[in-house]
């Protein structure tokens, strides 16, 4: 009987070893076809950061990552962290929070910060541009400008000067909301400032003009050559 006994624990000890290993061949099978790596932030990102081809190196400690199980995912997810290079953080990201496209935008996008589209070497300076010097309400975000300066030489007589060719415009600032046609149809707002890029230099010399001098913008077509 202790014979008949000790076969039936024997079999009994085979069976659930056998289902053990049967199971656990079949998880791994389960995890390796269910699961989709995706990637969170490993540490904290602050809004208006623009991602770098440094910042996905995996030692870099920026991004992480993370096995989701697939029907959890959504298209949204980042999969693939080259595809975020050169993208804008639109929010502050937080340490472990999934990565996704609604929180990243390209640097072009009116929802990025205007320092994240200066120019290396290059800041943006604001002055005051109204109707009689910033050509009559016509100057748009993109355009070009000329600085035309009326300034009085060592012999006291009054000259005009080109100062600056090619100021880019970066923004139109207190634009009036009503704008008004004139007979050509073209469009015509009231504003009171204009932001261009420049450097540094530039713009320590354009507030000397903008303080000391009458100065006039010409503008430049978009298409110059």
């Amino acid at each position: 009987m202790k014979k008949v006994y000790l076969i039936a624990v024997v079999f009994a000890l085979l069976s659930m070893f056998a289902t053990f290993m049967f199971a656990n061949q079949l998880d791994k099978k389960t995890t390796i076809k269910d699961t989709q790596v995706v990637y969170a932030a490993a540490q904290e990102i602050a809004d208006n950061t623009k991602i770098t081809e440094e910042m996905i190196a995996e030692d870099a400690g920026y991004f992480k990552p993370v096995n989701m199980i697939e029907s959890t995912l959504n298209d949204s997810m980042i999969t693939d962290l080259t595809a975020i290079v050169d993208k804008v953080t639109v929010d502050k990201i937080y340490p472990d929070e999934l990565l996704n496209t609604n929180r990243l935008v390209d640097a072009d996008s009116d929802q990025v910060g205007l320092s994240q589209k200066l120019a290396p070497g290059h800041v943006a300076y604001s002055f005051s541009a109204g109707s009689v010097n910033g050509v009559d309400g016509y100057i748009r975000v993109g355009d070009t400008v000329d600085v035309i300066v009326y300034e009085k030489n060592t012999n006291g007589k009054t000259v005009t000067r080109v100062a600056y060719k090619d100021l880019k415009i970066l923004r139109v600032s207190n634009a009036s909301a009503d704008a008004t046609a004139n007979e050509s149809g073209s469009t015509i707002r009231d504003y009171g400032t204009l932001t261009v890029e420049v450097t540094e230099k530039q713009a320590l010399q354009l507030y000397e003009i903008e303080s000391d001098y009458t100065f006039k913008l010409v503008l430049n077509p978009r298409n110059k050559k």
